[in-house]
This record gives C-alpha cells, structure tokens and sequence, in this order.
C-alpha cells in the first residue's frame, strides 16, 4: 500500500449505461474489505463497486478505522487514547478521500456519481467523508452506525450529500438512538437523510441492501428494470 492509499476490492460492471455509479464500501471496525464487499452481488450490474480497507490494525483482529474511545475493558479513554483517536481519524479521511479520487479519475468514473455504503464504524466514516465536502458525493448510507462526537464539533459541514441512515431494530452491539441522533443532526443542518429500520441485529439485511441498492440507482437516475444485479 502506498503511504496515503487503501487497499480496496473492485468489481467493474458487468452491464454498460449511459451512467455508471461509484458505490464505495466502507467495512466496521475489526473487520476487513473482504466482509463488506460479499454484499456487491446484490448491488445492481451497472455500479462500479470498491470496497476499502482500513489502514489500522485493530485490538480485536482485522482492520480499524480509528480506535474508540472506549478501552476493550469498556473504559474511558485518557488525553493519550483521544489523542491518537484524532490523528487516526484524520488519517483516515486523508487516505480514504485520496483511495477514491485517484481510483474515479483513473477509471474514468463520473465524480458526481458517488455513493457510500458505511457499516458501524465504516458509517462513522460515511459522515466524516460526506460532511467535510472534499468529495462530491451524491449519496450516503451510513448503516448501524454512529456520527462521532468529533464532527459534530467541526464550524461547518457540507450539505450537498443526501443520505438515508439505517439501523437493525435488534442491534446488540451499538442502539438505535446513535442513528437516530445522527438523522436528526442531519436535518437540524438542512440535509436531506431519510431514516429507516430493518429487522436484525448488528449486521446487514437483504432487505435493507436491496432498499439502498434501489435508492442508489434512483439518485443516480438509472431505472430498476434494465440493469439487474
């Protein structure tokens, strides 16, 4: 991997449109591209589909985007811990932003065709990316996720982004009540978000990814009847 660059998974459409969308997945922490990228099948044959991999190793396995600010003992952090939060975080968006622009300009994608599909800390990672307006994308979906306390700080955020927030309404590892924050910080700023609950735990289902999936194609305005999946 190069010093500012993600290592990432890609699937290139297998059907041709007239637009083509980038969909970029972003994976939770403790996890890998691998995991969230098995959901591109179900994604509809005209995306051009990326998922990226965190650039931290986690405590728990796999990959991170930032640690928490919790310890695994469920702890709150010290100055030492935050601290090293906010230099991964802002590593992170510096790596992710830089991933994407060099993989739509060297595709030949459409910059104005991007669309983010987050997963717990990954839909962290949707907010960050979406709300700071270094990237010009089209929509968002950060699932069973949380906005961090951080952005909520931040003097100003763009409000170009159009999300839809999601949740399970049986998940064990993060509640409800982070996404519906998050939704309504969204609107209290003039953003478009739509929120929706799907039934599950901490994980994705095939209703709300078949869900995001037609909300993509509509954003981008391609219709549901010619590209399948």
């Amino acid at each position: 991997m190069d010093d500012d660059k993600l290592i990432y998974l890609e699937r290139t459409p297998r059907t041709r449109a007239e637009r083509t969308p980038t969909v970029v997945l972003l994976h939770g922490r403790a996890s890998y591209a691998k995991t969230i990228f098995s959901i591109e099948g179900l994604l509809d044959a005209r995306n051009h589909v990326f998922a990226l991999q965190a650039p931290f190793p986690s405590a728990r396995g796999g990959f991170e985007w930032f640690v928490p600010k919790k310890n695994e003992e469920g702890v709150e952090g010290d100055e030492a811990l935050l601290s090293k939060r906010l230099e991964e975080m802002a590593k992170s968006e510096e790596f992710a932003t830089a991933t994407i622009k060099e993989l739509i300009a060297s595709r030949g994608l459409d910059p104005e065709l991007l669309f983010l599909i987050g997963f717990s800390q990954g839909a962290a990672m949707t907010y960050l990316l979406s709300l700071r307006g270094k990237l010009h994308v089209r929509g968002a979906v950060p699932m069973s996720g949380f906005l961090p306390d951080e952005v909520r700080q931040w003097p100003e955020v763009s409000t170009t982004t159009e999300f839809v927030v999601a949740h399970g309404d049986h998940d064990e590892v993060l509640p409800e009540s982070s996404s519906i924050s998050a939704h309504e910080f969204l609107l209290s700023k003039g953003i478009k978000s739509e929120y929706k609950v799907y039934k599950g735990r901490h994980k994705m289902s095939l209703d709300i990814v078949r869900y995001v999936n037609s909300w993509i194609l509509k954003q981008a305005g391609l219709s549901e009847d010619s590209g399948g999946s």
